[in-house]
């Protein structure tokens, strides 16, 4: 290991504690600035088997109106899991997630630099992940073993200020769905590729995970596409997400540059975390339960028909056969 990454690797606990201390700021500040609005909902945990395109449960979301100061600083803290074993089967990459708006009535210069340099140390603790190593598991081993129960995505997320007035907050749901249509030859490679990264190092060799893919392999070869059938790779950012629609009035004088309505800007952000803002009470909608849709496949009509099988019945690889309905 390079100097570089030494480093980087020894000071992991230090890039964390510096995301601790400027979240302690502002749990100061929002104890001597009280919130006129403290909004916050809490997203249920998904398992890695829950994660997959085809067995997605309801989400439940429990909202809390009347957040506390300590509740909003739980919320930006919940960065590491005490039970280690949990993350054999809770998804490392579907978080937890702390939807919400804490809006303050005033000292909207401070809270910005009070969440920007929340971010600033956010964004070095990703940084020196990164230089860890090139290869992501080989990183993600060695995070893991020098800060055990880390969840990185979270720690590593930005939190979002707004400077403007807002007029309104729409939570909602997002499904992102990345699917591609493969060959039969691109899963063969994508797979090879899997399996020597699997087996690279027999200490972390997962003979499960080998032998999924040795029948996926297998499957590929010997049992040949019926007519009609094709090849699906889904990614397992294939789940939904909440995200806010932001409606914020736009400042006097400011053009309004074509967007489609009169005084007010919108947009879409991710939220994940709480959002904050300083101001006036805006119109909120807050996150529902989240329901699978009736078709394990994409959203859309046209797709609708299609059945999703997958190539290993529960070996989480992603892969699919897709076939029309009947």
């Amino acid at each position: 290991m390079s100097l570089e990454k030494r480093m980087s690797y020894d000071d992991l606990p230090y890039f964390r504690d510096q995301i601790l201390e400027r979240i302690d700021s502002l749990k100061c500040f929002l104890s001597n600035t009280p919130p006129l609005m403290a909004n916050l909902m809490t997203v249920s945990t998904v398992s890695r088997t829950e994660e997959r395109l085809k067995q997605v449960k309801p989400i439940r979301v429990s909202v809390k109106d009347d957040a506390s100061v300590e509740e909003i600083i739980q919320a930006l803290t919940d960065i590491c899991v005490d039970d280690i074993e949990s993350l054999s089967h809770d998804s490392t990459k579907v978080t937890t997630k702390y939807p919400g708006l804490i809006i303050v009535p005033e000292r909207a210069d401070l809270l910005e630099s009070l969440i920007t340099s929340i971010n600033e140390a956010k964004n070095d603790f990703a940084a020196a992940m990164r230089r860890i190593d090139n290869k992501k598991n080989v990183r993600f081993d060695k995070v893991h073993k020098k800060l055990p129960g880390l969840v990185a995505m979270h720690s590593t997320r930005n939190v979002l200020f707004i400077k403007s007035q807002l007029k309104k907050v729409t939570f909602s749901w997002r499904l992102n769905r990345n699917q591609e249509v493969k060959t039969a030859e691109q899963l063969v490679s994508l797979l090879e590729r899997r399996r020597a990264s699997e087996v690279k190092n027999v200490a972390t060799t997962n003979l499960n995970v080998v032998s999924n893919i040795d029948n996926a392999l297998h499957r590929l070869e010997f049992h040949p596409l019926k007519q009609g059938e094709s090849y699906r790779l889904c990614r397992t950012n294939s789940f939904p997400v909440p995200i806010a629609h932001i409606f914020a009035f736009r400042p006097e004088g400011q053009e309004r540059n074509g967007n489609k309505y009169a005084e007010t800007d919108y947009s879409v952000v991710k939220a994940s975390l709480p959002i904050f803002a300083a101001g006036n009470i805006p119109q909120l909608k807050t996150l529902s339960d989240w329901a699978p849709e009736n078709s394990q496949g994409p959203s859309n009509q046209r797709k609708l028909s299609l059945k999703y099988t997958e190539l290993v019945p529960g070996a989480e690889l992603g892969i699919f056969i897709v076939s029309p309905e009947n």
